[in-house]
């Protein structure tokens, strides 16, 4: 059976993957600090080289305080960056993009617009046709398992629901890359157990690029092909571990899903004693 491989991390295979066109998103020693340059400066990432390929789904996972969500948000474009370069598709992160589409684990939906409004919205902003936008409006509403409450305002749903509407709304602009931040955090565990399957169906059906970030081992070492493992703040990447492994099945698995669960939640747990929040 295979094993789970741990991939130490080189600034090498950065600079190596950065000319490829596989390669969705490209950093290289990219650093953060807030407040840059005054007496409150906290450095919050320290050199981070990482590479994630076109296609590919990648959880980020550390202990709380580890900049795991700022370097989803400087992938995003809305955080720049202090130092280091980062690429997405080939081309210099220089703020948010179409390109990128991001779920932030609160349900960011318009409280008074419906399920179809709140699809729809993204779409009419890059005044696409009326007649276009309806109709890719309704099918990722059905791709979510959402059709028959298009007419639904997000009070009238269940967090979950109001998740897949988030969803739905992020897909429904077609971008190559979908950032996760949390999304499932805050769901119960037979909804969030639905969602994470419902979210494995979408990402093979589009191919898209995911960058998943959770608290949770079980969920990344599940949903992912990696998981990339971070420090304590200054967020360093520690290891990223290949978890692409046959024996998942589910979020019970076999025993290479265990070992790596067991292997990832130590190294996670070692963290701690120096995490800060």
């Amino acid at each position: 059976m295979q094993k789970s491989k741990i991939i130490t991390v080189a600034p090498s295979f950065a600079e190596d993957a950065k000319a490829s066109p596989s390669a969705a998103i490209c950093a290289t020693q990219l650093s953060f600090e807030y407040a840059a340059g005054t007496a409150r400066s906290v450095k919050a990432l320290d050199r981070i080289d990482l590479t994630i390929f076109k296609g590919e789904f990648v959880s980020i996972l550390g202990p709380s305080g580890c900049g795991k969500s700022t370097l989803l948000y400087i992938i995003g474009g809305f955080i720049p960056y202090t130092s280091g370069t980062l690429d997405v598709c080939g081309k210099p992160v220089k703020g948010p993009g179409p390109d990128r589409g991001i779920v932030f684990q609160q349900f960011a939906l318009f409280p008074w617009k419906t399920v179809l409004q709140n699809v729809l919205y993204g779409l009419e902003q890059r005044r696409m046709p009326r007649a276009e936008r309806l109709e890719r409006a309704h099918h990722f509403i059905r791709l979510v398992q959402l059709d028959g409450f298009e007419s639904h305002f997000p009070a009238q749903l269940s967090g979950g629901m109001r998740q897949r509407a988030a969803l739905a709304r992020t897909l429904a602009v077609d971008p190559d890359i979908l950032l996760m931040d949390e999304p499932f955090g805050a769901l119960d565990a037979q909804t969030r157990s639905i969602l994470q399957n419902q979210l494995l169906d979408i990402w093979r059906d589009t191919k898209k690029t995911i960058v998943f970030v959770t608290h949770d081992v079980r969920e990344a070492v599940y949903l992912s092909q990696r998981v990339v493992l971070m420090s304590k703040r200054p967020g360093r990447i520690k290891e990223i571990i290949d978890t692409d492994l046959p024996d998942k099945g589910d979020l019970t698995g076999g025993v290479e899903f265990n070992k790596s669960v067991d292997y990832i939640w130590n190294n996670v747990r070692n963290e701690y004693g120096g995490a800060n929040e």
